[in-house]
């Protein structure tokens, strides 16, 4: 019986010392496709990571510019087009679609799987649960109750929230306050910052007649509201004592609003203020030819506006209480309201007293190089990597 017992004890001591030595591989799955926040803030993770222990592999839904990048820094990267889980049709092939994730998964000994897209939550849970590994969901939007128990949360073994808001809609949804990380996101400083005045390349590719530039960035589509934009532009141009040029950036995800923005433009007749500048892929380049970046959706586009020391305008998303780093009237504008009217009058003070708007933008910079570098966000997801793996290595001993 001791031998057993001694056997058995060298077993498990030499399964936990080969857990310890070997290169700990992340398998993360995100939906591929063009370079958004969410893509954007995962590759500073997977790029950064710290390779004498980790080891990273990314499966995509589908191809596009997020590939590209990634097989550009060598990253091994890997096209799996996963079928939706909620569309009962393809209820067949997403359980094919899990045995695929789950054989390549194993195949490549995969120590850890995080997902950066709350749609591919139900995938990740399924094969962690297969080959009894640990689980990470990035959760970077608000979500409800509603959202946490149709995409699976609970069965994660942690959660990512990106903001304090975030954090208390998965506390108020049932998510266990040990399960959740707050990590925020982050800005490459080496490529947004300040740029010369002379390289403007909304001055150089528009020729807007605006002595001030104001801008919204994000997908063309009723949730990032660009329609509320346009409508308080409408009304900044009426109070403002300067002129101003008005920029739309963003690729057209829904054709028929992006239509009614140009009908809106039109029929106000102020069309010769406001630029459609499309998609770009020069968005250090184009905030900091921004005078002012609007934002009524969140997202990382703001912390990136902030390195670029521009005045960040936030209204109807976050609260006070709720945001860290847009502080009123020091680091960017904060306005609770979703009212086109209370956004007018922000927008038309920072147009009107361009002295403030410097100040706030010095101070933005400052804060985004004391609080949003990647190497902050890096270091936070490090330490919950090797806490998950310790964990895993006490659990399989």
């Amino acid at each position: 019986m001791d031998a057993v017992i001694l056997i058995d004890g060298w077993q498990s001591l030499a399964h936990g010392l080969f857990w310890k030595l070997r290169m700990r591989r992340i398998l993360y799955l995100s939906r591929g496709g063009d370079i958004g926040g969410s893509q954007q803030q995962i590759r500073y993770v997977i790029t950064n990571l710290d390779r004498d222990n980790y080891q990273p592999l990314v499966v995509c839904r589908k191809d596009g510019q997020f590939v590209a990048q990634l097989q550009d820094a060598e990253i091994p990267t890997f096209i799996f087009p996963l079928h939706s889980w909620r569309k009962l049709p393809s209820a067949p092939q997403r359980y094919l679609d899990v045995y695929r994730l789950t054989s390549f998964a194993r195949q490549h000994k995969i120590d850890i799987i995080h997902s950066s897209d709350l749609w591919l939550n139900t995938y990740m849970v399924r094969v962690a649960e297969r080959l009894k590994i640990p689980s990470i969901l990035h959760v970077r939007k608000p979500v409800c109750t509603r959202e946490v128990r149709k995409h699976e949360f609970k069965k994660a073994t942690s959660i990512i929230a990106i903001s304090s808001r975030v954090l208390q809609d998965l506390l108020q949804a049932g998510i266990p306050n040990e399960k959740i990380t707050m990590i925020n996101d982050s800005v490459d400083l080496e490529i947004f910052k300040p740029r010369n005045s002379r390289d403007n390349v909304l001055r150089r590719d528009f020729l807007p007649s605006g002595q001030t530039l104001v801008g919204i960035v994000g997908r063309i589509e009723p949730l990032k509201r660009q329609l509320d934009f346009l409508r308080a532009a409408e009304e900044v141009l009426c109070r403002s004592t300067n002129t101003v040029s008005f920029f739309v950036i963003g690729r057209v995800h829904c054709r028929r609003y992006f239509e009614r923005l140009k009908k809106f433009v039109g029929k106000r007749g102020f069309s010769k203020h406001v630029f459609f500048a499309g998609g770009r892929n020069d968005m250090p380049q184009i905030l900091a030819s921004l005078d002012i970046l609007v934002s009524l959706s969140g997202g990382s586009v703001m912390f990136e506006a902030m390195a670029c020391a521009k005045t960040v305008i936030s209204a109807g998303f976050s609260t006070a209480q709720s945001a860290v780093h847009i502080q009123d009237g020091r680091t960017g504008l904060l306005i609770p309201s979703s009212r086109n009217t209370e956004l007018a009058e922000a927008m038309t003070k920072m147009v009107d007293c361009p002295e403030h708007r410097i100040r706030i933008g010095n101070q933005a910079i400052k804060w985004a190089e004391e609080n949003l570098s990647c190497t902050v966000m890096v270091d936070r997801t490090h330490r919950l990597y090797d806490r998950l793996i310790q964990n895993s290595i006490k659990t399989n001993s």
